[in-house]
């Protein structure tokens, strides 16, 4: 018996994580990585988490170590509710859902909403996690052009007309407008409003995915795409794993009644429900104002470390290099001179101690994206952020 065939169509299709694979290879000791792609533990609140779980256990065992409700623990959501009204996201109580991660969301929205051969719209890079997702489902991804500003709205138009000129089913664009992950890119506020206005225009659902909006150095974002929405064409996902920690596996989905009632039925066949005792602990951290400090302590924290890398690539890098320049979140996106190869110099750039992520694997379409690479300044502290770009600077000029 062959384990090939007896694979599913969507299972044939399935990739696996493309940073992931080349953890071995980037994240050897001594490397300095800008690849990791996830908070600092520096950042994790680890005190006030022993102090919390410890009262949890001690008062509310018996719920938080038993199953819980599919759409998550009751008051919770409500806190949720509250969370993102300070952001100007109203819902009601059928509109919420948590799901273990802001992944899980994905996979579930995704699961809900696409079949075989429906066309997904994405930025062009997009989230890494997301690709996997859609690919996961067969869906048809087209890329939308992406510029400092944010989505480019004259190519989403084009593309959505030229897909359904050719008969295919366009089902949602899914976007990343704060702090984006790879590019660090933030959409302004006329490009969120022309992209409802455009969203109006072509009938379209916006998936919205928000993990980095809170992470911002100086000024926050503009309003959620979600927030500035009035005829429910957007869902919203967001998380608090940038903000706390990411082992806590709680992360929320707020949109169209609807849809929420199918993505609780897929989140049945999942995993039933979540962990009610990381959903406790995030119910403290609300209730308590931790989420707050917490925001206060990270802002500084990557600022500090994103001024630094800006500086070193500014001082070390050739001509012809190009790079973002985010004003939040943990990414930074290099573009090299057209002809250049990011992944081709990743061993290279190993060899010489320093690892990144090639920009490829961001992309929906597999030829795109060679000359980009993905950096962040998360995990490494500032004297060797500017190590390791100059030794990345070396390599590139060899």
């Amino acid at each position: 018996m062959k384990t090939q065939d007896l694979l599913s169509k969507s299972a044939h299709a399935m990739r696996f994580s493309a940073i992931r694979r080349m953890s071995a290879v980037i994240e050897k000791p001594g490397i300095i990585s800008f690849a990791p792609g996830q908070p600092s533990p520096e950042t994790f609140p680890v005190a006030d988490f022993d102090r919390i779980l410890r009262r949890v256990v001690a008062e509310e065992a018996s719920g938080a170590f038993q199953y819980t409700q599919t759409r998550g623990f009751a008051p919770l959501l409500e806190a949720v509710a509250d969370y993102a009204r300070a952001k100007g996201i109203e819902s009601h109580p059928a509109e919420r859902m948590i799901t273990e991660g802001s992944q899980q969301g994905l996979d579930l929205v995704t699961r809900v909403l696409v079949d075989p051969g429906d066309v997904v719209l994405v930025e062009s890079p997009s989230y890494v996690g997301a690709l996997s997702a859609f690919r996961a489902a067969r869906a048809r991804m087209v890329g939308v052009g992406l510029d400092e500003e944010g989505l480019d709205l004259d190519d989403l138009r084009r593309r959505v007309r030229h897909e359904r000129e050719l008969g295919h089913h366009v089902k949602f664009l899914y976007v990343v407008p704060n702090y984006q992950n790879p590019s660090g890119i933030t959409h302004a506020l006329e490009r969120r409003l022309g992209l409802l206005e455009a969203a109006r225009e072509l009938e379209l659902l916006i998936v919205e995915d928000d993990p980095y909006g809170d992470v911002y150095f100086d000024q926050p974002p503009p309003p959620a795409i979600r927030a500035l929405d009035k005829e429910g064409r957007v869902l919203y996902l967001s998380s608090f794993s940038k903000i706390l920690a990411p082992g806590l596996r709680t992360a929320f989905v707020i949109g169209p009644e609807t849809l929420l009632a199918k993505i609780e039925i897929a989140k049945q066949a999942a995993n039933l429900c979540g962990s009610g005792l990381d959903q406790r602990v995030v119910l403290a951290c609300l209730r308590e104002g931790l989420i707050e400090v917490q925001k206060e302590r990270i802002r500084p924290y990557y600022r500090g470390k994103c001024q630094a890398m800006l500086a070193a690539l500014s001082r070390e890098m050739p001509a012809g290099v190009t790079w973002t320049h985010p004003t939040g979140g943990l990414f930074v996106w290099l573009r090299l001179p057209e002809g250049r190869d990011a992944e081709s110099l990743l061993e290279a750039a190993v060899a010489e101690g320093v690892a990144y992520v090639p920009g490829s694997p961001f992309f929906a379409a597999d030829d795109d994206g060679a000359n980009t690479m993905r950096l962040t300044f998360a995990k490494e502290d500032v004297p060797k952020i500017e190590d390791g770009v100059r030794r990345l600077a070396k390599v590139i000029n060899a």
